[in-house]
Parts: C-alpha cells; structure tokens; sequence
C-alpha cells in the first residue's frame, strides 16, 4: 500500500509534471511562433525601409534613357549597375534591381546589381505579374513571402517600392532581395523544440526518468552550443577594433585553439614562406569563383586510409616542419576572390573526431578574418589614394604657381619693350624692342601650346602626321631655334650623325623636331655657362624599310637625382620646385615628349647622376623615304674633280669632314693646324675650297687664310669655320679676304649649301623641293566668324599670300545667314567659340540642323582661346571637325587648311 501510495504520488506527479510539462509546450510554441513572426515582422519593416531608400539610386530622367536592350552596356547603364552594387553591399541586401510595367501588364527588368552572366535587364524577357509588384506599381510597398525564387538559389524574402517622377507617378518598381536564413532558422528552431517537447511528452509518459536524462543531457548539449555561439559573436566583433590586424588575428587564433582544445591553431599567409607557400598552395585553386565554394581540407586520423591530397600534404608538411601530424583541418581564406592563406587546425599526436560544430566555429572565424583582411585593404588603399590625391593637387597647385610665373615673365617684357619701343626715337632702337618682343612672344607661345598639348594627351587627341622630310635639315632648324641661346651662355655644341642614316625620313617631323627641341632647351637651361651640349643620332636596325632610330641629347649640367628621375616624365612635375627655384619651365614637355616618342613606337630615357650632368635617349620608328627627293649637290656639276681642304684642331672635326666628303663624292684633305695645311699646299696644287678653323693653336684661321690669298692670290675661296657669331669676327675675317662663313655645329646639309653657293648651284635648292612653299588655295572659299576686328585682320593678313578667298562676319548668326543664303558657297568656316548674338557652338548646331545636301559635310573649325579637354570635346559634340588654339599657330592653320579642304583632305 505504501509502495502504490508512492506509486500514486509518483504517477500523480508523473502526471502533474507531464501536464506541466505539456502546457509548457504550448505555451513555448506560441511564444516562439510569436517571436517568429516578430521577426519577421521587424525583417520586413526593414526590408521596406530598403527598397524605398533603393527606390532613389537611379533618377526617373536615368531610367527614361534606359529604355531598350541597346541600352544596355552603355556608360549609363554601367554607373548605375555599379550604383547598385555599391547599395547593395552598403544595406547588406543580396539582389537589388529596377522593373517597369509593360503595356501588356508583364513586369520589363531594366537593371540589376548582379555583374554576372545571369543579370537580369533590359535585354531579358518580361515575367508576369504578381502580388507584391502589383502593389508597388500601384503606389504602395509591400513585401513578398518566404518562396524559392529560381532553381539553385535559397530562399529569398523580398520587398517592392514604386519609382515616382516630379509629376508623382509611378514609372517603375524597384525590388530588394534578401536571404531567409535567419527567419528559417528561428522558424526550424521553433518547430524542433515544438518537436522535441511533444517528444519528450510522449517519452515522459513512457519513462519520466529516461525523459528526465534526456532534459539534462540536452541542457549540457544547449550550454555548450550557447558557448560557442557566444565565442562566434566575440570573434566577429573583436575584428572591430582600432588595434593591429596581426595582433587581432593572434588572439582569434588563441581563443578558438583553446576552446577546440587542439595542439596549434595558425594561418599560412602566402609570400612569407616559399617553401610553405608550396606546401598549401598546391592544395586550393588559387582564385575562387563568384558562386562556387572551395571545401574545407581535413582529417580526423593521418595514420589511418586518407585521400591523395591529405597524404600529399601530410608528407610535405612533415617534411618541412619535422614534427608528426595526426588530425587536422585546412581551410582556405580567399580575399578579394584571391587565396591569400591557409587557416590550419593541427593535433599532433592525437586523434579528432570533427564535428559540425567544430566545422561551423573555423567557418565564423575563416569569414571574420576574411573580412578584416578585406577591410584593412581597403583603408590601406583608401589611405593611399587620398595620399596620392593630395600630391596629385599639390603638384598641379605648384604647376598653376610656376605657369603664372612663366606667364608673367614673357608677358612684362612685351610690355615693357612696347612701352620703350612707342617712345624710342632711333631706328636701331625700336628694331631692337620689336626683337625681344618677339622673342618673348614666341616663348609665350610656346607656354601655350605645351599646355595645348597636354590638353590634346589627356582627351586621347593627340595625332601624328606623317610626312616625308630631310631629317638633315630639320636638326638643322632645330639648332638655329635654341642656338642663339647657346651663344648668350657660351656653350658648345656637338652633333653626331650616323652616316647610315637616310636623309629622308617618313614621320612626323614636327612632334619630332618638338621633342628634339625641348631636349636640346632643357640641356642649354641646366647647363652652366661655357658648358658642351651633345645631339648624336645612330640607325638601330632597319627592317623592312621600317628604321629604330635612337637620339641622344647629353650635357654637362647639373645632372639629376635618382628621386628626381621618378617623377621626370609626370606631367606638371619638374626636377627642382618651389618659386624662388633657378631654372624656369613649366613641367609639360618632358611628358609631352615621352608621349609623342611613345606614338612614334619608341621610349624615352635619362641617364644622369647629380653634379654629372645627364644623357637623355629616345628611340623612334620611321619609314625610309627617298633620298633622291633631298639631293644636296646638283648632277651637272663633277663633284669628284672638286678638291677641299679642311683645317680644324679637332680630330673629331677632321673626321666629321672625311665622312661628308665620301658621302658627296668630294676629294678632300685634312690638317691639324697651319703649318701642316700650308705644306700640303706647297707639295699639291692647290684645292679648289679651303675649310679653316677660326681659332686654333699657334696659327689661327685669320692668319692662315691670309697666308694661303698671299700663295694662291684673291681667287683661293676660304669658308671660314666657328661656333662663335659671325659679327664678333666679320670685320678681321673680311679684311683677311674670307668668302663664306659656316656656322659650328657643321651638317652635311649646311656644307652642301656652302659648296653649292660657291659653285654657282645656288638655286638648286629652289629646285629640289628643300625650300618650303605657301601652298596655292586660290580655288577655294572660307567664312571667317570673328568677333575682334584685331583677329580677323590677323588671319586675313596670315593667308593672303595663299591666295585663299574669305569672307568675314562678326557673330554666329551672320554666320549662318551666309551659308543659308547661298549653300555651297564655302569650302569650310573658321568658326571663333565666344561670339555676341550667336556663339559659335549654337551657331554650329544650328549649321548642322539645315536642310541642305553640305551642311552634315561643311568642315567648321573651331578657334578659341578654350583649349582644355573639356572644351575641345564639347566643341567636338556640337559637330566641329577640328579646332585651333589661340594665339594662331600659322603652320597649324595651314596644316588644318590641307587636312580639311576637299581636295587636300585625300593628299
């Protein structure tokens, strides 16, 4: 009775208990379910708050423009595609993406953040409406219900908000995605404790004290589960923190090691270790693809059957280290897509059974270090881009300094020299101030049209013309450009040229002549007075025709440090700064000029030490012309019955003659000074032209040249030769009976002109084609539209002498009432860019819009002071062919006048 009495209060409790027990199930089903939907209540909340702020990423004018599949993949649709991926990863949402409604009631996708093969967007079928669209359409967000959204893809909660326009319509609905996990893992949280407590129910009345074990052994199990989910938490939030990232990793790795309990916890970061680089990098793919997910590498016993890529590892691993390895786990940590290391779980010694919980804990841990990695670079590289911005600013805030400063310079001497010459009453005087007005002018110019350059580089705009020239006569013209400047500084030159060189070339022998020009500058301004300068060209090879060209610019200046050389060739950047440097300039050409050689399929160099002066190298491609186009010496005269005598100290001049003589045809002897000419003299007959150094040792030129008129009398020519102006010794030079003077540094092509002038063929240089004539344009017709009486007389004056007929207006409109009235009139219309009335963009729109058969054809050039970037291409976009920098360059307009009338434009 007392057993059954015990019994009974047992069962009774039993029963109370499992009563208890029952209504606690009940009651946690509800609560659980309630705070599902509280979740998912708040998720939604969220949600629409998402796609309402995603409802403003692309203006309803962006979507109007975006209106069919050729749309797609325009510069418009790729900015707000990124837009969307940038939202996307901002708001933590997985698709983001904009529909508009179809006139048959389907739903038109426009533009996704997905950047793979399966984004959805203009040129994607249309699908049917439903639920959740509609409402958005209809003015009101609303969010869909949990469902599986495709084939391959997890389930997807997701939210409509409509688009509206300034009128308050909607013109499209845009949709968020995102991903379920959270509400499925309460929701399957709650049907397994549902599960598990009507179980333990059943089971109670089965057996109280086997449900009884069960509730502990399930509580230990939740204890431990909570333990490890606290320890994922602190892991991921740990990352978020001020501190190192080595020193962040390093506790994460010693916490999750200590909790797992394994003998070593590490990461392998791929670059510090070659050998451990091969030992793990053989193991993983090195990059990982969008969708895909690279397996986790483990083993719970090494000693025991395992795969090939396990053994291969454990060997190599034991190999390196030493040490024996008994169970482990490999995971592969991908930054950016790219295997940046191997996150390893090592026991030594024993055996590891690893289980999902496990697997789950590296998992958080792998992605937390992932993302701080991923974090790091970015600030690493955000840190450094602002760095270089502001360099970038600074650099260009210095250049808008210097160019003020190189501005300013010319432009006080124009002044200043106008102001003397108005009030100068001697001739001599003004002739004197128009000379160094026009000196400062032509190096404002030149300012100009390197910023003009720079301009053409940036906008992709800067072209090559390629013509056939005398490559002899254009260093030449390039020497005569910087030579006064090298006799103010009293420097040498010496020029060097491969007589395996062609004279004719096929390149652009201005760019060419620019760079070459700029090299030579840069060598006269950093190097000190009485310094050498050398130009030397040699023939690389040559290959089908097609020339490598290298040319050297050396000096004995002041020579550049290796810092300095980094930043040689940066536009706006130069060798010194700062505005009390010694040396002007405005930091373009040197980047100009690697920017033409680099056209030319060639680089451009520097070798320099500082205090040792520098070499600048450059190589360019040209076509071999013909040669017989530049013929220096006529036929019908018997060069080789010609005999010359050339007297210099300098070896290297003496040689330099030689190789010219041989290239001519002409017998020529040579000596070291006066004494030996004059022996020569006596032991042959006399030479029919005699080359003397003015300055030399012992006996001077001056002093030879009247011995050699009192042997061989008046008629003996003697061409005086010195790198000093002929003024400082015409008097002395003319006195001792000197017929010419040459110009040091000697060319071939500067030779053969003397001898030609000698000899009578003086007008074969008329007839050779090496003398540069005004192109006839007496056929043809131009508008000018300028407003400033100053400027049209400039260009009328410019190109009367190629007989070119123009017509003149003051403004765009009468501009276009001359070409209305009589269609065909004109060949092309120098059209300025800021004009009263109409200015020439609207003028040419307006152009381009008649109805006539030549107005899509009618070449307008433009000409405008605005030669930025910016402003060519907008000139450009209103349907101007070309434009021209102001002040004019006359060589460009004539080039622009050939490229642009009808029947220059195919020459």
């Amino acid at each position: 009775m007392k057993d059954r009495h015990h019994n009974s209060i047992a069962l009774l409790l039993f029963i109370i208990s499992a009563s208890v027990l029952f209504a606690l199930a009940i009651y946690t089903s509800v609560m659980m379910e309630s705070i599902s939907s509280f979740l998912k209540d708040s998720i939604q909340e969220r949600l629409l708050s998402v796609s309402k702020l995603a409802a403003q990423q692309i203006t309803p004018d962006e979507l109007a423009q975006l209106d069919s599949p050729e749309d797609v993949g325009t510069p418009l649709f790729d900015e707000a595609q990124q837009r969307l991926v940038a939202f996307a990863e901002d708001n933590n949402v997985i698709f983001v993406y904009y529909m508009r409604k179809t006139e048959d009631g389907n739903y038109q996708f426009i533009v996704d953040n997905d950047e793979t093969e399966e984004s959805v967007n203009l040129a994607t079928e249309p699908i049917a409406p439903e639920p959740a669209p509609e409402l958005a359409a209809n003015g009101t967000a609303a969010t869909s219900g949990l469902e599986n959204y495709s084939v391959g893809y997890v389930g997807l909660l997701s939210a409509f908000a409509p688009v509206y326009d300034e009128q308050g319509e909607v013109v499209a609905v845009v949709g968020v995605d995102i991903g379920d996990e959270q509400i499925l893992a309460v929701s399957n949280l709650t049907r397994n404790l549902v599960v598990s407590l009507i179980i333990g129910v059943v089971f109670v009345v089965v057996s109280g004290l086997t449900n009884i074990g069960l509730q502990i052994r399930r509580g230990r199990r939740l204890r431990e589960n909570l333990k490890q989910q606290r320890l994922m938490s602190e892991l991921s939030q740990s990352f978020i923190s001020n501190e190192p990232l080595a020193i962040l990793i390093e506790n994460a790795l010693r916490r999750t090691g200590g909790f797992l309990g394994v003998d070593r916890c590490r990461i392998t970061v791929f670059g510090e270790d070659g050998d451990i680089d091969a030992a793990f990098g053989s193991l993983f793919p090195q990059t990982a693809s969008g969708g895909s997910s690279v397996p986790t590498l483990f083993c719970s016993d090494t000693t025991a059957e395992q795969d090939t890529r396990s053994s291969a590892f454990v060997e190599g691993y034991t190999a390196l280290t030493g040490g024996s390895l008994r169970a482990f786990i490999l995971t592969p940590l991908y930054v950016e897509g790219t295997l940046w290391g191997v996150l390893s779980i090592e026991n030594r010694d024993a055996v590891r059974r690893w289980n999902d919980n496990d697997f789950q804990l590296i998992s958080t841990m792998s992605s937390a270090i992932v993302g701080a990695v991923a974090r790091d670079r970015i600030e690493t590289e955000r840190a450094e881009a602002l760095e270089r911005a502001v360099l970038a600013s600074q650099a260009k805030g210095d250049f808008l300094s210097n160019m003020s400063h190189e501005m300013r310079t010319p432009m006080n001497a124009i002044i200043g020299m106008t102001t003397i010459g108005l009030s100068a009453e001697e001739l001599a005087r003004k002739d004197y101030c128009f000379g160094r007005i026009n000196d400062a002018s032509t190096h404002l110019l030149g300012i100009i049209n390197d910023v003009l350059d720079i301009s053409k580089i940036e906008a992709n705009r800067l072209e090559l013309s390629y013509l056939s020239f005398d490559f002899q006569r254009m260093v030449e013209k390039v020497v005569s450009v910087v030579g006064y400047r090298m006799d103010e500084r009293q420097q040498e030159l010496r020029i060097t040229l491969d007589e395996k060189l062609p004279r004719a070339l096929v390149t652009d022998d201005q760019r060419l002549a620019q760079v070459i020009t700029n090299l030579l500058s840069n060598a006269v301004k950093f190097t000190p007075e009485g310094g050498s300068i050398g130009l030397s060209a040699h023939l690389l090879e040559e290959t089908d025709g097609q020339l490598t060209i290298q040319i050297a610019v050396s000096d004995t200046g002041i020579g550049i440090s290796s810092e300095q050389k980094e930043r040689l060739f940066t536009p706006f950047e130069q060798a010194e700064h700062g505005t009390s440097r010694k040396f002007g300039g405005t930091g373009l050409g040197l980047a100009i000029s690697k920017r033409i050689i680099e056209m030319m399929g060639g680089r451009i160099w520097v070798e320099s030490e500082l205090g040792a002066g520098s070499t600048f190298n450059f190589t360019f491609t040209a076509r071999r012309g013909k040669d017989d186009e530049y013929c220096y010496l006529p036929a019908d005269i018997d060069w080789s019955a010609i005999r010359m005598l050339a007297v210099d100290d300098a070896e290297e001049t003496r040689g330099y003659f030689e190789q010219i003589a041989r290239q001519f045809g002409v017998a020529c002897d040579t000596a070291a000074d006066g004494e030996e000419a004059l022996a020569l003299i006596a032991r042959t007959r006399p030479y029919d032209v005699y080359f003397i150094d003015w300055k030399m040792p012992d006996m001077d030129g001056i002093e030879l040249t009247k011995r050699i008129k009192a042997q061989l009398g008046g008629d003996a020519l003697v061409v005086m030769t010195s790198a000093v102006s002929w003024d400082e010794i015409e008097a002395e030079a003319s006195q001792a009976g000197v017929n010419r003077y040459l110009r040091k540094p000697l060319t071939p092509s500067s030779i053969a002109d003397c001898l030609n002038d000698l000899f009578g063929a003086s007008a074969f240089q008329q007839t050779t084609g090496q003398m540069e004539q005004l192109p006839d344009f007496s056929s043809y017709r131009v508008l000018l539209a300028e407003d400033n009486e100053v400027n049209r007389e400039i260009v009328l004056a410019l190109l009367k002498p190629t007989g070119l007929e123009i017509d003149s207006v003051e403004n765009g409109q009468e501009a276009l009432e001359c070409v209305s009235a009589e269609p065909g009139r004109y060949d092309l219309i120098f059209m300025d860019v800021q004009m009263p009335e109409m200015d020439g963009v609207e003028a040419t729109r307006r152009l381009r819009a008649l109805d006539a058969p030549e107005s899509q054809t009618l070449p307008i050039i433009a000409m405008t002071a605005n030669v930025f970037r910016e402003d060519v291409e907008s000139y450009l976009a209103a349907g101007m062919n070309d434009h021209l920098g102001k002040p004019l360059d006359f060589s460009q307009v004539i080039a622009a006048l050939k490229k642009w009338l009808p029947r220059h434009a195919g020459a």
